[in-house]
């Protein structure tokens, strides 16, 4: 999971040029296999197999950062990822972080394809930790409604914004049957573990928080054995 690229910056969201490269490079001489979030609800949906050591190459947010510096890197590099758009905010700015960033226009999203498929970030990058099902199902209702109508395909996969899912077991139950009855294939958490295949829940894919605070050393960690302690 990544958030921001910069040609030198490096903070808890933001990785620069130069680490990117070097991790996506990483994963590629230690013969880990890129895959499409369409390969991924393929496997889960229709059983069909995953190449050997699978990897999902995700952002979040639509930051135009991702446009400028990430998607030239995936390009030469071969590869595919993910973002995950909060509709809302199309075109405008980071309003839930104090508007440091812009982020993607329409037409900057279209220019992402085909080495980026898009999908679900809620409409306005709420935190579903503490929200009640109704306002949970009226943000994914709006959501989608936002995506079609920006007339971009999109894959109805969902990452959760801050990771956050229901505490309440019956509200967390109740949002990933409103998920299903949207159409959701996917979502996706934090977690900082690894998935083992087949997912015990398509609700809870769980993905790795790739900082550009850490070392390469850390990322090898990460991607080899999950959490750290």
């Amino acid at each position: 999971m990544f958030h921001k690229i910069d040609p030198e910056r490096q903070d808890s969201l933001t990785v620069s040029v130069q680490q990117f490269e070097q991790r996506l490079q990483w994963l590629l001489d230690q013969s880990y296999q890129p895959i499409t979030l369409k390969q991924l609800v393929a496997a889960v949906e229709q059983n069909q197999p995953l190449p050997p050591r699978p990897v999902l190459i995700t952002f979040d947010d639509a930051y135009v950062n991702n446009l400028t510096y990430a998607l030239p890197v995936l390009q030469r590099l071969g590869l595919n990822a993910v973002l995950f758009v909060p509709t809302a905010f199309v075109g405008q700015c980071n309003q839930w972080d104090g508007c440091t960033e812009k982020l993607m226009t329409t037409e900057q999203l279209k220019q992402l394809a085909p080495t980026f498929e898009l999908a679900l970030h809620s409409h306005q990058h709420l935190n579903y930790k503490t929200l009640p099902i109704s306002d949970i199902q009226a943000d994914l209702t709006q959501n989608i409604m936002a995506f079609e109508s920006l007339g971009i395909p999109y894959v109805r996969a969902f990452a959760y914004p801050y990771g956050g899912r229901p505490k309440d077991p019956a509200t967390k139950q109740a949002m990933q049957e409103a998920m299903q009855q949207a159409g959701i294939r996917l979502a996706f958490r934090i977690g900082n573990r690894l998935n083992r295949f087949p997912v015990s829940n398509r609700f809870e894919w769980q993905r790795l928080d790739i900082r550009g605070t850490d070392s390469m050393a850390r990322f090898v960690r990460q991607v080899r054995f999950g959490k750290l302690i």
